[in-house]
């Protein structure tokens, strides 16, 4: 009977230290959950996976039997438990809360806002250097075969 009354108290006092603290005294497996798809809602993952799936011509169909199957492989939702899963394996949840705080803060805002241009810009780049290259190989006599286009 003690015993019982004595493991009553503790969990009062864990969970009062945690209230006083600010922390919360639940599960870590379901905060880590929770907090990393916060996480990629802050970083607007959802916009890269949209032009992936339009860079990849995957479009949902008009049947509603295959726009429910497109949906439990592509959705938005079903993108943000996958990548929330595998954020897991290489994050803890404090990893996860420091990037929370610093994709909150004013700097970590800005390389959210610049990511995509920064990305294209290089892409550009890129795509000038492969152009330079293919010239100066051919004004040297070199024969540069290229890749077959695909639509």
């Amino acid at each position: 009977m003690h015993c019982i009354r004595l493991m009553i108290v503790l969990v009062a006092l864990f969970y009062t230290n945690g209230l006083i603290q600010g922390r919360t005294t639940t599960q870590t497996s379901t905060n880590i959950k929770d907090y990393t798809k916060y996480l990629l809602n802050i970083m607007e993952v959802e916009n890269e996976y949209k032009l992936f799936l339009t860079y990849m011509k995957l479009h949902p169909p008009e049947d509603e039997k295959m726009k429910a199957l497109y949906n439990e492989y592509f959705s938005h939702d079903a993108y943000l438990s996958d990548l929330t899963e595998i954020y897991m394996k290489y994050y803890t949840l404090d990893d996860i809360l420091k990037l929370i705080e610093f994709y909150s803060s004013s700097l970590g805002k800005k390389t959210l806002r610049l990511h995509h241009d920064i990305n294209k810009q290089m892409e550009d780049m890129m795509l000038n250097k492969i152009s330079d290259y293919i010239f100066t190989s051919t004004d040297q006599g070199f024969d540069v075969i290229l890749p077959p286009v695909s639509n």
